[in-house]
């Protein structure tokens, strides 16, 4: 990592900023912003990002356990 061009490791913490200043924001305004949801649930505040995760925290998991199943030795071929 210290080999990085002095440019890039300074356009890398700019993004990094850019990024977490956009998040702050859309937190923000998760609560004064009205979404129109087509049930009660997508109404309550932060329920796009909890969903989100739930999904992706769901997909690594489904994922293990199907690598488990259907993994084969490394001499499967052989």
């Amino acid at each position: 990592m210290s080999n990085l061009n002095p440019n890039l490791k300074k356009m890398g913490n700019y993004a990094s900023i850019a990024l977490v200043v956009i998040g702050i924001t859309l937190i923000i305004a998760e609560f004064f912003v009205h979404r129109h949801g087509e049930i009660a649930l997508e109404d309550l505040p932060l329920f796009p990002a909890i969903y989100g995760f739930a999904a992706s925290v769901f997909i690594v998991v489904v994922g293990i356990g199907l690598r488990h199943l259907l993994m084969r030795k490394e001499d499967y071929y052989d």
